[in-house]
């Protein structure tokens, strides 16, 4: 799991959850998006063969677009599985919190999205 800035939390929660379910998730906060640490995403990546990015920003032309991208360009013959990619909604971001939560990823979604994952063979 690919993850930076406040989806950490949301990602770690996961991974909790996760790993009493009997998962072994791996969740690599990117810290720093540019320059991208591309050696840590490769050490995992060659460990899992899958990648799951989760980010606050939209879908559309966001980081994990650039991440889905380079990981392809990279590595496409390690992925057992597609990149998934769990962004907030294409749409304004509300100003009320509890709206503004309906559009961001949760916690139980990356939990969702780990185990479909888990389940694609290719």
């Amino acid at each position: 799991i690919l993850t930076y800035s406040r989806m950490r939390y949301h990602a770690m929660q996961a991974a909790k959850q996760l790993e009493k379910e009997g998962y072994d998730p791996e969740v690599i906060d990117l810290i720093s998006l540019k320059p991208l640490d591309f050696e840590t995403i490769g050490a995992s990546l060659a460990k899992t063969h899958r990648v799951i990015i989760v980010e606050e920003c939209m879908k559309t032309g966001g980081i994990g677009a650039e991440l889905t991208a380079s990981i392809n360009e990279r590595w496409f013959d390690e992925l057992d599985a597609p990149v998934l990619r769990l962004s907030s909604q294409d749409i304004p971001t509300p100003y009320n919190g509890t709206l503004e939560n309906l559009t961001i990823v949760q916690p139980d979604q990356i939990v969702e999205g780990v185990k479909k994952m888990m389940a694609l063979r290719i």
